[in-house]
């Protein structure tokens, strides 16, 4: 038998809250001898054979789905009829009533400490918290039922705070009263669940809304044309009703027991007013992608599209494992487990901003909500050269970025020259240039090594008035990240073609300029990588749970772009939104360059390009081991129930070893290759460790694979 636990140093306060130690149990062989028992009885005796005491067995609330052969038991503890803040259990049960995996975070029951302070003391301090905007706001009781109060919202929110009283367990040990605060922002859609102490503290703070920057941008065109598909009709296992409601739809609201979905590009998080009243269920509107998205035709292509990327992913998760019990987004859930009430709120063209997309995800029986934007297109600016006439024109450029000041349209006019910075023949712009050697000119840098504003600040160091970095790699054009209040010069961006031919000739001499003309917006709804990504946190914070932070956060973003590239079968992710070939990360997921030594905590959705490579690698060996993509996805989602809450890599990795054992381990080996290639081999191991900015991943890679695996 093999076992791991994962543990964070705890605090010395006995107010303060103690870390979660899950401990998660698995064998080669069954944990158990085999059993007629019920699934739920044997994971209790297992407690029990553990040293759990009846007092913690019998605060254990199960429920059980079976899958295949399989029976999944979770079990949610209960002290004093309250419940206790992060502790559950899951076990799996074979058909011979075998225990052949278990995830232990329970806690010890015993006496419980009561609260000093009210359900709206607890509200205040998440407030004042969280919004400081709402410092001298005084929440107003609203309703009561069973542990939970409700507060009156306002507009600031998307429904009223509220506050669920709960255990949780201190840093000594002990059992405390404390409470879990609900908050969920209107116009950013930010969740977040704050547990405050009876002692009047804040103790945690867990964001379950996730946001993702998409600013990179190109002119590719559609991959595929409009075209009439026919949703699935009743009578289906995923879907059992079909997709559509009866009646109340119209071409800015379409709904169904799995998503609503609305355009709301006034933010108010409702339907916006307008569309056509559609009583046949037949959407079938016309997009025109040559004229704004915000035509009315393209608002009503936008929904529906939403609707059926949607339920697509919906119906496919449900075959794969995410189904009511896990559980899943669904208003009625037919007698099947879980609570229902819960169907996605799909916002199309929200109004609450651009070049990004989200997905909060609260507790089973309330509904998540997604928002999409929309993307800028190409072309915010160009580059226009006047000499030689031999390339005279303008070039498309994007500019603006996250430094450096705004150009107008008139922009600046001069001399095009390429930087050298006198390291070898390199024009990348990172080393220091010699003063006076752009003095009065437009820089022109290869894009490449350091960062852009790196790049730029050479250049002004040197003296130039503008830049120009062109790609290289490919003619995708971006928006230049960075941060530096220094840089005093504008710069702009322009695709690896257009570096070349700028530099193919001398004596150039042109104008950087912002676009007359603004580009067309781009709209990710009709982007099914996007779709699929945002639908995926909500996958894995269900099935799951606690995906925010910086490891388990990075997991999070990087399983959600696994489940693009494995549907959609193209390593690339959002080249529609992001207008770019090479889509919105860093580098294509074929032969990725980085491994998992690279996860330092610095950016979650940089860290989870990672993970996001080693799924690729999965459907690469699936193929050639002629493993179908079905059998593959149902792997990784079963393989969430395995998981423990708050996962680091080789967690997410033995959780998938587990599903494809329980399948007979026929494809044990490709799972490890997948991993070990990218550095979560046979031991590896990530701690986090505590810095000034909080805890980080210290991780020790290994490229090791089994001695039985080729």
């Amino acid at each position: 038998m093999t076992f791991s636990s994962v543990a964070s140093a705890a605090p010395t306060s006995s107010d303060e809250l103690a870390e979660t130690r899950a401990q998660v149990y698995r064998s080669e062989r069954a944990l158990t001898a085999p059993s007629r028992s019920g699934a739920s009885a044997i994971a209790a005796g297992f407690l029990r054979s553990r040293g759990a005491s009846e007092a913690t067995v019998g605060s254990l609330r199960s429920t059980e789905a079976r899958q295949g052969d399989i029976t999944h038991v979770r079990l949610e503890q209960y002290v004093g009829g309250l419940r206790v803040h992060g502790a559950y259990a899951k076990a799996a049960v074979n058909a011979n009533g075998e225990l052949i995996h278990f995830i232990d975070g329970t806690a010890a029951a015993g006496p419980v400490v009561s609260a000093r302070v009210s359900e709206s003391d607890a509200v205040g301090l998440a407030l004042r918290n969280l919004y400081p905007e709402l410092r001298d706001t005084q929440p107003a009781e609203q309703s009561r039922e069973g542990n939970t109060v409700s507060f009156a919202g306002g507009a600031f929110f998307h429904r009223g705070p509220t506050a669920e009283r709960v255990v949780y367990v201190a840093a000594n040990g002990t059992l405390r009263t404390g409470f879990l605060v609900e908050t969920w922002t209107a116009k950013t859609n930010q969740l977040n669940h704050t547990l405050v102490s009876g002692e009047g503290r804040v103790l945690s703070v867990e964001s379950r809304t996730n946001n993702d920057r998409y600013n990179v941008f190109t002119n590719d065109p559609l991959k595929t044309p409009q075209a009439i598909v026919t949703g699935p009709g009743a009578g289906n296992t995923q879907s059992p009703l079909g997709w559509l409601n009866t009646s109340g739809l119209t071409t800015r609201l379409i709904s169904g027991n799995n998503v609503r979905a609305y355009l709301d590009t006034d933010a108010n998080n409702a339907p916006d007013t307008g569309g056509t009243s559609v009583t046949n269920g037949d959407f079938l509107a016309i997009g025109d992608l040559t004229q704004a998205p915000t035509t009315n035709a393209n608002r009503d292509m936008s929904v529906q599209n939403l609707f059926y990327l949607n339920n697509y992913i919906h119906d496919a998760l449900y075959r794969y494992g995410f189904n009511e019990v896990a559980p899943n987004f669904q208003e009625n859930n037919f007698g099947k487990g879980g609570l229902g009430s819960d169907s996605v709120d799909a916002e199309a063209q929200d109004g609450s901003g651009t070049d990004n997309a989200n997905f909060s995800t609260p507790a089973d029986g309330s509904n998540p909500r997604m928002q999409m934007y929309l993307w800028t297109g190409v072309g915010t600016h160009q580059v226009n050269v006047q000499l030689p006439t031999s390339i005279a024109g303008n070039f498309v450029a994007q500019g603006d970025g996250e430094f450096g000041p705004t150009l107008t349209t008139t922009g600046l006019t001069g001399d095009i020259v390429l930087v050298n910075d006198g390291v070898g023949t390199t024009s990348d712009g990172c080393e220091a240039m010699p003063a006076g050697s752009l003095t009065g000119k437009i820089a022109l840098i290869d894009r490449g090594i350091c960062g852009f504003s790196v790049k730029v600040k050479n250049a002004q160091l040197a003296g130039a008035k503008g830049a120009i970095v062109a790609n290289n790699q490919g003619d995708g054009v971006m928006t230049m990240g960075g941060a530096d209040t220094t840089i005093t010069i504008p710069s702009v961006f322009v695709g690896q073609t257009t570096g070349a031919t700028l530099r193919s000739v001398t004596g150039v001499y042109g104008t950087i300029r912002k676009s007359a003309v603004a580009p067309l917006q781009r709209d990710c709804a009709l982007d099914s990588d996007v779709v699929f990504h945002e639908y995926g946190h909500g996958l894995t914070w269900r099935m799951i749970g606690s995906m925010s932070g910086t490891m388990s956060g990075a997991i999070g973003e990087g399983m959600s772009d696994v489940l693009a590239v494995i549907i959609n079968n193209d390593d690339r992710v959002g080249e529609y939104s992001g207008s770019s070939e090479r889509g919105i990360r860093s580098a294509p997921y074929t032969n990725f360059p980085r491994t998992y030594a690279s996860v330092t905590g610095s950016e979650v959705h940089t860290d989870g390009e990672v993970y996001g490579a080693i799924g690729w690698q999965l459907w690469l060996n699936a193929q050639a081991a002629g493993v179908s993509k079905d059998t593959l996805l149902t792997y990784l989602v079963d393989g969430m129930n395995y998981t423990p809450a708050a996962p680091n890599f080789e967690q997410m990795r033995d959780g998938i070893l587990q599903s494809v054992a329980n399948a007979g381990n026929v494809h044990r080996c490709l799972v490890w290759d997948a991993f070990a290639k990218y550095g979560v081999g046979v031991g590896a191991k990530a701690t986090m460790v505590r810095s000034k900015g909080g805890t980080v991943p210290s991780v020790t890679e290994s490229f090791v694979k089994p001695s039985d695996c080729p």
